[in-house]
């Protein structure tokens, strides 16, 4: 290559060769780099500025030189000269697959009606302040009820397990009518030793225990079959409401068996109803499997909810 043939390159290359990127095609890279997903970077990573007029001569005179260094280099490899005989080729280096990611379990839905649940695991979480994993065989229903229920039953009503968050106790579980005026403190024993000592009720003595990786109490609550002057609603025994007002019942003569965990500063409630002794295992399954989580502390109790605990049942 002669010294006009290296002018000539420079020459041309300073014509043609674009100053700059169009927002465009700026953008369009941009995008790409955001949607690919992550892999192993082959090269540097590439800033695309304008180039001022010195930078760009001294890039072309960059690519003349490759350019002379290119051509030396294969007439030695057809000559066998200055170049010396051909390399042996070698074989490119190759990168393992990238790893696919697990797939996240699907989240139940939120809604007043229960959906249901193929067999598989699944998570509950926002607007529930606690996030709870478990898995579920066939045959269940599930729903997000708001900030402060989450429910898991069988349609046949032969197995149950829900998830709560805020109860205030009822005065009198054989009468609705009222909520204890002076309700338990914060603390989980504070919630044992009050659902302990509810009127009516039969109740073990709170133990310690650890459900979903988290420490707390558990007790089992027992309602009679008829009682002298008890007048039970027509869904049993009332236990406790939720701050939108839905109320947990106990059927004359069931036992629920309750779990009381404190998940990182929330306290939350698990209760599960004594299931026939078909569904026992699989129920016990279900318990078994919940992992908890606690969500971020952007909504609380006392600020998600603003309804006060005599608000219409229908809610959560």
């Amino acid at each position: 290559m002669t010294e006009n043939d290296f002018d000539r390159t420079a020459r041309l290359w300073l014509e043609d060769g674009p100053t700059e990127l169009s927002d465009r095609v700026l953008q369009a890279a941009l995008d790409e780099i955001h949607v690919t997903k992550q892999r192993r970077a082959w090269w540097p990573a590439r800033r695309f500025r304008q180039m001022n007029t010195p930078i760009r001569i001294a890039v072309a005179a960059a690519a003349v030189v490759l350019i002379a260094l290119v051509g030396v280099n294969l007439m030695g490899r057809n000559g066998g000269g200055v170049g010396g005989p051909p390399a042996s080729p070698t074989a490119s280096p190759t990168t393992a697959p990238p790893s696919a990611s697990p797939t996240p379990a699907p989240t139940v839905a939120q809604g007043s009606a229960p959906s249901s649940l193929q067999p598989g695991t699944y998570v509950a979480a926002d607007p529930f302040l606690v996030q709870v994993t478990f898995t579920v065989p066939a045959g269940w229903e599930g729903n997000i009820g708001g900030p402060f229920l989450v429910n898991l039953d069988r349609p046949d009503g032969k197995g149950q397990v829900s998830f709560s968050i805020s109860p205030a106790l009822y005065a009198d579980p054989c009468q609705a009518d009222r909520l204890q005026t002076q309700q338990p403190g914060p603390a989980v024993a504070d919630l044992a030793t009050a659902l302990a000592n509810l009127p009516g009720l039969q109740a073990t003595t709170p133990t310690d225990v650890t459900l979903g990786g988290y420490q707390g109490k558990q007790l089992t609550l027992t309602a009679p079959a008829s009682g002298s002057g008890c007048t039970p609603g027509p869904d049993g025994y009332a236990l406790w409401q939720l701050p939108l007002g839905a109320v947990n019942n106990l059927t004359p003569g069931g036992s629920d068996r309750v779990w009381i965990l404190d998940v990182n500063g929330q306290r939350l409630v698990i209760d599960s109803q004594v299931p026939p002794s078909q569904t026992a295992a699989e129920v016990q399954g279900v318990l078994d499997s919940i992992r908890l989580a606690p969500l971020s502390p952007s909504l609380s109790p006392s600020t998600s909810a603003g309804v006060s605990p005599s608000a219409s049942p229908s809610g959560s």
